[in-house]
């Protein structure tokens, strides 16, 4: 045996919460313990890691109750671990395992996510772990897992459960694995093929639907692409002259923005410009005056002796100065003036022109309506001309489709009776020549009699020939069974020869190879003294380790302190000398920052008391504020107005143009309609007789999908008229009795007709079948005067006559187009009585269009007015709000200032106090400097003597480290050579004496086989018997051939007897009965040729359809023509109405700002008025002043030294206010210009706005309606390029509802349909190949399992019969194959005689002599195949002691023969003292099991014992 089992390991499992090992060494291993303590828990282990799949078999309710669940004193654990350690298994596993000697095979759980196998750390399938244990004969459910319950299971089984037994000891049940496998996809296999057949054929039949289908598919394609393509394009024409209608005004608008959106600017910038020069003057002026005085003061220092001299300077300087201020105001004031008169005038002219332009407005709007009128009264006559030409060319096309179809039936019913008439004809000669003659039958039935005798000779025959087959086949199997059995003893001496041969060869090897593994593990082994020197070396490695890290504590203690007391050195050292730094500098920014603070304090308490007296009153601002908001509150109220009005005016516009549109629409359907009804009426006429008489069809009302079935039952009746004089008439008779008329669901015309009474008693006898129903089968039930009709005009009348469906049927089509014309008149009045409203629904959205369209002027009007008073009440306030935020901001802003002065002061002083006393405290700086230098010097020592510490510890760790590992790499090497020598003398010791019981196994094998007499004599009986039983079945074979061919002869004249009988009489029948049909052809082919000549002449005189069509298309181009023009006029109109909105709200802005220029101009007068009073004044002043005595120029120059300073600096200010005063004129001649362009500019905005909105509400309609095709750009935008489209539409429109129903998905449904059908032959191809394969592995494994398995039975029948006996001291036992003939199907039986008891079946044995049994016939298997591994689980516990002797005994042998190790699991002490050693399972730990081992044989040697001994 190659492969052994020699170590389990378990982890987590169950009990085991800590990793246990138990060595599976040679012989016999006991596991002992308490009940409840775990020792099944070591069995279920092993057969999990052999691949157990059940946890209810583990004793379990899920693979997560395998795993330590916990207890009070220790948590549960999330993995389950056992590893299972086998030696010797190369060659056995599978690759990529197959090279190798030994295999580590571990399960391991977790908890929620189930389990995985390794081999030597490499994850493999659980299905290759049990081929691989199943292989070895072992695995979690084999034979060799023995338990109490297994062996009640083997005694209680059906013996078709026991034969499993067999199963395993032939190592076929891997076998029978795969060959389930095998039929399971062979059955899956003919599945597929079936489903492929049925598929491929049903795709076949569908594919040629699909080809027809396909080609129509295409042409409605065809027709769909270029009707999209058409309709696309006309979208894409209206969208685009849409767009550009919006673009140009869009673009327009766009320009009249952008020129507003500049005078806007102009405008602001012109509005700050002035603003800018208005603030930039007073502070100019104040400069100026401050110059002023500072020169009159120099002048009075110079002038001190001669005071009044200096006075009279001084008042000739200032009348100066007044004289030109006085001069520049009046020209300013001029300037203002003159700019406000040529505005006015502006405005006045403006104004004129405006007023002209409304004067005119009203004639020219008045023409545009009349225009307007015209062009919608030319509308009218056009679309009326359109009518007529529609209906009248309604009505011929209908009358030309009329007699079209009536042609095309009437030419299709003369063709079809001809080609009836004519195969009729043909089809009855054909029948007359196939008629048989009496010599033939006569023939026909002397060749039966013939065929009848011939097939009872055959038969007889037969009989004979099967006798003697069965006869021979008896013979040969008697022989064959003979041979068999010669051969099959031959067989087993040869193969127990080889297998004791080759046992004695591997059991040499595994010696050889065991005591090369016993020489490498002695050669391992480490002498005592080289351990204890190690352990030597290693103890003072540590103590120097040990020194060397004291040291280095110490060292890093002092370099610790050193380093502290250097940094504490420096920080004082850097902190005194930052200190006197700062210090310094704090002391000379102190100084400094006081006398800022002084001086700036000073400047602040001046610009205060300036900021205090320039402040403005808070009510003057408050009023410009509210003024602003309430122009701002209504300009917000006139745009929302005006919103609204514009909302209601695009929503009043919308509504006229829906009620114009549904108007159009419904005097188009009324056209429609009434060409529809005439075309009816004509046609209904034209297919009457001229009569005076009234038919009884126009009184008769049809439902929908009976006209058919009407026009079938009563045909010609229809045209007759219920009139006494008429020449044709129904009679008004008294009802009768109604008959019941045949067939389920079968109603009576009359109950569904409406109809007058004379047609009472005709439609009360014909019934209307339901759909499906046949008429056929119920015609022969019907009573005189009864028919029953279909809906597809269908007719069976009592006396034999039937009418066939989709007949065509002038009667039917008559009654169809009465429906249809009812339906019309019904229509038409509808839409008669919809016209009025619809008008008065048109006038009344007109007249709110206009009331809207005078509710937008007003409020244009209104908001303009509005936005004038909010652009004067946001100048004031911009001033105000200038002057005062002016004020304000330099108040606020100097306020905080000078507060912030005087704080900024108070802070400077204390911190100059503050420094002053900090510079007098600092420390001496040589003292610091001294310190940090020895701290330092100290700091450096202690990092060296560190330094060399830790290089004195890394020396000892590496020391210690080697040491160590010098140590466990020793006591690993030596302990692992001492397990594996305990391992292996044992196992050294078994191999020997097996070696030599093989080779003399070997020696008797040899000594059997020459025993056994030769096979030849059994061979050549066996030739003879076969030779004479493939002679009878030849025989055989002959006479069944030939009573085969006696049985088609026989069956063929049988078969050709009745055909010809059959024809003969079905041909004579077929004769008889179609005489009278061709008959009847004959006659409707003559009525449908006199119908056929009616109907062309009619055709004939049809009017020409092209010229109809030319007048109608005339007459729509013409109303196309008139439409435009009636467009164009409204649009014109709709310019007009704008302009004039335009012009009112432009007048109504020139009036207001006319009247504020005119105000601006008078108050320009009044300042240029006052200017030059005050220029005046100061001229007389200034003349007066100059003739002041000439003391004042002597004075001049005696102080002009002081003079010329002052004088420069009041130059240049005056010249600066001269240059701001210049720049004020030309910011407010600016702002005027700009501000009359930003008039200009929004008049313009909202004429072009007003044209963009009109455009964009027509392209929002129109997008509403219908999107934008995208990337279509029509070269031609043209009315006539539309036109051309529209009808392009309408044509293929027609074409393609003409084709009816397509399927479209029919191409790629045919192609599809290919594909599949290829790949299903592909794939039947395959799967036929497959099912062969398939059902010659089958065969294969078949035989090769019959082949084992009988094999194996005689051979554990003679080991079964030989361990009973031992087992019981006696007595004999057999095993038996039985219920069925098949050995794989057969159950196996065990009969069992014990001594002094008769032959039974082990049912009736007792519990003891059935366990007894039930292990001899274990153990037989063993004998067979033995397995590496045996596991015995309280198996002895129902024999007694005598039993279990010999039950311990056997064990032993056993061991000696196969080498199994066993593992016993037992309660019973005689057992436990036969076992080599013992395993003990505790609990100590309650819920936690532990595993202690005892050798026995070296417990026995220790207290001087031999073990024979013990176990006694």
């Amino acid at each position: 045996m190659a492969a052994r089992f020699v170590r389990l390991r378990i982890g987590g499992f169950k009990s085991f919460a800590d990793p246990v090992s138990v060595d599976i060494l040679p012989g016999l291993t006991g596991i002992v313990g308490p009940n409840g303590c775990g020792k099944s828990n070591v069995v279920e282990a092993l057969r999990w890691a052999m691949g157990e799949s059940s946890a209810r078999s583990l004793r379990g309710g899920e693979m997560d109750d395998l795993i330590f669940a916990g207890t009070t004193a220790r948590s549960a654990r999330n993995l389950a671990e056992v590893t299972l350690t086998l030696e010797g298994t190369e060659g056995i596993a599978a690759p990529p395992l197959h090279d190798q000697d030994e295999l580590q095979i571990t399960r391991r759980a977790e908890r929620g996510a189930g389990s995985d196998y390794r081999v030597n750390g490499k994850q493999i399938r659980a299905r290759d772990v049990q081929t691989l244990f199943a292989d070895l004969a072992s695995g979690a459910r084999s034979s060799a897992m023995v338990s109490q319950g297994r062996v009640s299971a083997l005694v209680n089984a059906r013996p078709e459960e026991r034969r499993s037994i067999l199963e395993e000891a032939a190592g076929i049940t891997g076998l029978h694995a795969r060959r389930h496998e095998a039929e399971l996809k062979l059955r899956a296999t003919e599945a597929n093929l079936a489903r492929a057949d049925d598929l491929r054929i049903q795709l076949e039949g569908h594919l040629g639907n699909l080809r027809d289908q396909s080609q129509q598919a295409r042409r409605y394609r065809e027709i769909s692409t270029a009707l999209r393509e058409s309709e696309t394009t006309l979208l894409a024409l209206l969208h685009a002259r849409a767009r550009l209608a919006v673009e140009r005004a869009g673009q327009t608008a766009r320009q009249t923005r952008q020129a507003l959106t500049q005078a806007e600017d102009a405008a602001e910038t012109s509005v700050i410009a002035e603003f800018e020069a208005n603030r930039d003057l007073p502070a100019l002026r104040a400069r100026t005056d401050e110059s002023r005085t500072l020169l009159e003061r120099q002048k009075i220092l110079a002038e001190g002796m001669a005071r009044e001299e200096q006075r009279a300077t001084e008042a000739a300087q200032a009348a100066t100065e007044r004289l030109r201020q006085a001069e520049s105001d009046h020209q300013a004031a001029l300037a203002r003036e003159t700019d406000a008169g040529e505005s006015v005038a502006r405005l006045q002219a403006e104004q004129s022109g405006l007023s002209a332009r409304l004067s005119a407005l009203p004639d020219d709007m008045a023409q545009a309506a009349q225009t307007q009128t015209d062009a919608a009264g030319m509308v009218q006559i056009r679309e009326q001309a359109l009518e007529q030409a529609s209906t009248e060319a309604t009505a011929a096309q209908a009358r030309a489709t009329q007699v079209a179809a009536a042609l095309t039936d009437a030419q299709a019913r003369h063709a079809r009776l001809e080609a009836q008439h004519a195969a009729l004809a043909a089809e009855l000669e054909d029948l007359r020549a196939t008629l048989p003659a009496s010599s033939a039958l006569e023939a026909q039935a002397a060749e039966l009699a013939a065929a009848t005798t011939r097939l009872a000779e055959s038969r007889a025959a037969l009989e004979q020939a099967a006798q003697e087959q069965s006869d021979a086949t008896l013979a040969a199997g008697l022989a064959r069974g003979q041979a068999d059995e010669a051969r099959r003893r031959h067989d087993e001496a040869r193969r127990a020869l080889a297998q004791a041969t080759e046992r004695a060869a591997g059991l040499r090897g595994e010696q050889q190879g065991l005591q090369r593994r016993h020489d490498e593990a002695h050669a391992q082994l480490v002498a005592a003294e080289r351990r204890d020197a190690l352990r030597a070396g290693l103890a003072d490695a540590q103590s120097t380790l040990d020194a060397a890290r004291a040291a280095l504590e110490q060292a890093e203690l002092d370099r610790q302190a050193a380093s502290a007391a250097r940094i504490d050195a420096y920080a004082r050292l850097q902190e005194g000398t930052n200190r006197r730094t700062t210090t310094n500098a704090a002391l000379q920014s102190a100084d400094t920052a006081h006398q800022r603070a002084v001086a700036r304090l000073r400047a602040l308490a001046e610009d205060l008391a300036r900021a205090q007296a320039a402040a403005i009153a808070p009510e003057r601002l408050t009023a410009a504020r509210t003024a602003r908001e309430d122009a701002e509150r209504q300009l917000a109220d006139a745009g929302n107005a005006l919103e609204g009005a514009e909302a209601a005016l695009a929503t009043a516009a919308t509504d006229r143009d829906a009620a114009t549109q549904r108007l159009s629409d419904l005097k188009a359907d009324l056209s429609r309609l009434a060409a529809q009804a005439e075309g009816l009426t004509q046609a209904l006429k034209t297919g009457q007789e001229e009569t005076d008489f009234r038919p009884v069809v126009d009184d008769i009302t049809v439902p929908d999908g009976l006209e058919a079935a009407l026009a079938a039952a009563l045909t010609d009746g229809l045209d007759a008229s219920v009139a006494q004089d008429a020449p044709r008439l129904w009679h008004a008779l008294p009802s009768l009795d109604a008959a019941p008329l045949p067939g389920t669901g079968t109603v009576a015309l009359a109950t569904l007709v409406s109809a007058p009474p004379a047609l009472a008693r005709a439609l009360a006898a014909i019934g209307l079948l339901d759909d499906g129903a046949d008429g056929a089968a119920l015609q022969a039930t019907l009573l005189p005067g009864q028919s029953l009709v279909g809906r597809d005009g269908a007719l069976w009348r009592w006396d034999g006559y039937r009418v066939a469906a989709g007949q065509p049927s002038r009667a039917a089509l008559l009654l169809q187009q009465r429906n249809h014309l009812r339906e019309t008149e019904a229509a038409r009045q509808t839409r008669l009585a919809d016209l009025p409203i619809a008008e008065s629904t048109l006038a009344a959205a007109e007249q709110a269009r206009a009331m809207a369209a005078e509710s937008v002027g007003t409020a244009r009007a209104a908001r303009a007015a509005i936005e004038a008073t909010l652009r004067q009440a946001r100048t004031d306030e911009a001033e105000i709000s200038r002057l005062d935020a002016t004020a304000r901001a330099r108040l606020e802003t100097v306020q905080p200032q000078h507060d912030q002065a005087m704080q900024t002061l108070a802070e400077a002083e204390a911190a100059l106090s503050a420094a002053r006393q900090a510079a007098a405290d600092l420390p001496d700086a040589t003292q610091l400097a001294q310190r940090h230098e020895a701290a330092r010097q100290q700091e450096q020592a202690a990092q060296t003597a560190e330094t060399t510490a830790r290089e004195a510890r890394k020396r000892a760790e590496t020391a210690l480290e080697a040491a160590r590992r010098e140590d466990e790499a020793t006591a690993a090497r030596h302990g692992e050579a001492e397990s594996r020598l305990a391992t292996i003398i044992p196992e050294l010791q078994r191999i020997a004496r097996e070696a030599e019981q093989a080779e003399t196994g070997r020696q008797e094998a040899e000594a059997t086989l020459a025993a056994l007499p030769p096979a030849a004599d059994t061979d050549s009986a066996l030739a003879t018997a076969e030779a004479r039983a493939r002679d009878a079945a030849t025989a055989q074979e002959t006479a069944r051939q030939a009573l085969q061919d006696a049985e088609r002869a026989l069956e063929q004249a049988q078969t050709a007897h009745a055909a010809q009988q059959a024809t003969l009489i079905e041909t004579r029948s077929v004769l008889d009965a179609q005489a009278p049909r061709l008959e009847a052809l004959r006659q409707e082919r003559d009525d449908a040729a006199d119908l056929l000549a009616r109907v062309k002449a009619e055709h004939q005189a049809l009017p020409d359809q092209e010229a109809i069509a030319a007048l109608v298309h005339e007459a729509r181009e013409a109303l196309a023509l008139a439409r435009q023009a009636e467009d164009e006029a409204r649009q014109h109109r709709a310019t007009l109405a704008g302009e004039e909105q335009t012009s009112q709200a432009r007048l109504t802005g020139v009036v207001a700002a006319l009247a504020d220029w005119t105000s601006r101009q008078a108050a320009a007068t009044t300042e240029l008025q006052g200017a030059a009073a005050r220029l005046d004044a100061t001229k007389s002043e200034h003349a007066r002043l100059a003739s002041m005595p000439d003391e004042v120029i002597r004075s001049r120059e005696t102080a002009r030294e002081a003079m010329d300073k002052a004088e420069s600096g009041h130059a240049e200010a005056a010249r600066k206010l001269a240059e701001a005063e210049d720049a004020l004129v030309r910011a407010q001649t600016a702002r005027r210009d700009a501000e009359a362009a930003l008039a200009a500019g929004r008049e313009a905005v909202l004429r072009a706005e007003g044209r963009h909105e009109q455009a964009e509400a027509i392209l929002a309609q129109l997008l509403a309606e219908t999107p934008e095709p995208p990337g279509i750009v029509p070269p031609d935008l043209t009315e006539a390029a539309e036109t051309s489209l529209r009808r392009k539409i309408a044509r293929l429109i027609r074409e393609r509802e003409e084709m009816g129903p397509v399927n479209l998905r029919a191409e790629l449904e045919a192609d599809e349909a290919e594909t599949r059908i290829t790949t299903i032959q592909r794939e039947k191809e395959e799967l036929d190949s497959a099912i062969a394969r398939l059902r010659g592995s089958i065969g294969a494994l078949n035989r090769e399992g019959r082949e084992r398995l009988l094999a194996v039975f005689t051979e554990v029948d003679r080991h079964f019969q030989s361990l009973f006996a031992r087992m019981f001291n006696g007595g004999r036992a057999h095993l038996g194959m039985v219920g069925n003939d098949d050995p794989l199907q057969a159950g196996l039986e065990i009969y069992a005689q014990p001594p002094g008891k008769k032959l039974a079946t082990l049912s009736l044995l007792s519990g003891g002599e059935q366990a007894l049994t039930a292990l001899s016939l274990i153990f037989a298997v063993f004998r067979c195949n033995p397995a590496p591994i045996c596991v015995l689980d309280e198996v002895d516990a129902p024999l007694d002691d005598a039993n279990v002797g010999r039950f311990c005994a056997l064990l032993a042998d056993m061991v000696a023969e196969a080498g199994t190790r066993f593992l016993v699991v037992t309660h019973h002490q005689l057992t436990m003292a036969h076992m080599d050693r013992l395993y003990g399972v505790t609990m100590q730990e309650r819920g936690v099991s532990r595993v202690l081992s005892v050798d026995l044989d070296h417990a026995a040697s220790m207290v001087g014992q031999p073990r024979a001994e013990a176990a006694h």
